[in-house]
């Protein structure tokens, strides 16, 4: 049985989208499984330091020996917090990097656009005249495209320096100019089903035009 380009389109775009819609979702796990893992090993350390204290009592800890057990939790506590507000840029920039993969996938199924072309996509501006030239659709009247170019605008931000700049404070009020980008993992979850919308909405618009 020979299937026509629209049926592999059609399966083959599907196809694109749930691996994506997988990748994306499967973020959300390590985050999880990174918070029980700390929150765990970090109450048994300090318990177990508080029990050595009680035990012993602390009228029998010099002072130097209460603030070396300060500092230590006070690290401990800053390096958990510090890779849980890695972890999270990291899901923002690693759902980009999952999105404009199968961006260009849908957009090279239709067998309408150059390698070259396709390659040229990672640019916003030519993602959008090669939409609308080749299928005419407006790139940013797809469904969730604000959300995607926050995020477009965060994986910039937080791969160049961490820092909130002009593009990404227009994307959103809410990032005010120039302060340091934070734990995300709140806009992880604002914004992660947002790929997952455009591409859907994409797929329905190029399948007339295929």
């Amino acid at each position: 049985m020979k299937f026509t380009q629209k049926q592999i389109f059609d399966i083959y775009s599907l196809t694109t989208i749930e691996l994506a819609e997988r990748q994306i979702s499967s973020l959300d796990y390590l985050y999880s499984n990174y918070d029980v893992f700390v929150s765990q090993n970090l109450n048994q350390e300090v318990q177990k330091k508080v029990d050595k204290i009680n035990k012993i009592g602390v009228a029998n800890f010099t002072e130097e020996q209460l603030i070396d057990f300060t500092n230590e939790m006070n690290h401990y506590y800053g390096l958990s917090i510090q890779a849980k507000v890695t972890l999270s840029n990291y899901m923002l920039v690693a759902s980009f990097s999952f999105y404009e993969i199968a961006f260009k996938k849908l957009l090279g199924l239709t067998n309408k656009l150059t390698d070259k072309q396709l390659e040229s996509c990672y640019k916003k501006s030519e993602a959008k005249k090669l939409l609308k030239s080749k299928f005419l659709i407006e790139y940013d009247n797809l469904i969730d495209y604000d959300k995607i170019e926050e995020l477009r605008c965060l994986n910039n931000a937080i791969k160049h320096n961490g820092i909130v700049g002009r593009e990404l404070n227009q994307s959103k009020s809410k990032w005010i100019l120039n302060s340091r980008i934070g734990d995300t993992h709140a806009d992880f979850l604002r914004l992660k089903d947002a790929p997952i919308i455009l591409l859907t909405d994409l797929k329905k618009k190029l399948e007339p035009k295929i």
